[in-house]
C-alpha cells in the first residue's frame, strides 16, 4: 500500500467502514419498507401510479445510496428510479417525507411519459393512447 507503516490499522478501519455502510443501507431499506407500508401519502401515490399503468416495485424503482452534500433524495427519469440518500436520511418521519416527495415526481413522470419501465400494456399495444 501507499502507507506501509499504517498497515496494522488498515484492516479494522476498512471493516468498520464497510460495516457502517452496510448499516446505513440496511437502515435505509427498512425505513423505506415502513414508509411504503404505513405512510398514507405514499400508499395513495403508489395506488394512483398502479392505476395509471406505472406499478412501482420496491426493488426495481428505489435505490438507497450515499449522496453528495445534504440532498435527501432524487428521481432519475432516465431509469424511472427513486434514489434515497442513506447518508442523509436519519429518521422515519424524514424518510416518509422524502419517499412521498420523490413519488410525486415519479407520478408526474408516469403521467407525462408512457414509456415507464413496467408499462407492458403500452408496449404490447402502442397504437392505443
Amino acid at each position: 500500500g501507499l502507507f506501509p507503516e499504517h498497515k496494522e490499522h488498515a484492516r479494522p478501519q476498512r471493516s468498520f467502514i464497510s460495516q457502517s455502510l452496510f448499516t446505513f443501507n440496511h437502515k435505509c431499506r427498512v425505513m423505506l419498507s415502513i414508509a411504503l407500508d404505513t405512510s398514507p401519502y405514499a400508499k395513495l401515490l403508489l395506488d394512483a401510479m398502479k392505476h395509471s399503468g406505472c406499478t412501482v416495485y420496491k426493488d426495481r424503482h428505489f435505490s438507497c445510496e450515499d449522496c453528495d452534500g445534504s440532498v435527501s433524495g432524487g428521481f432519475d427519469a432516465a431509469t424511472s428510479e427513486i434514489v434515497l440518500c442513506q447518508n442523509n436520511i436519519h429518521g422515519q418521519s424524514h424518510m416518509n417525507r422524502v419517499v412521498t416527495h420523490e413519488l410525486i415526481h415519479a407520478f408526474d413522470h408516469c403521467r407525462a411519459h408512457v414509456d415507464w419501465f413496467n408499462n407492458v400494456k403500452h408496449l404490447a399495444s402502442p397504437e392505443i393512447g
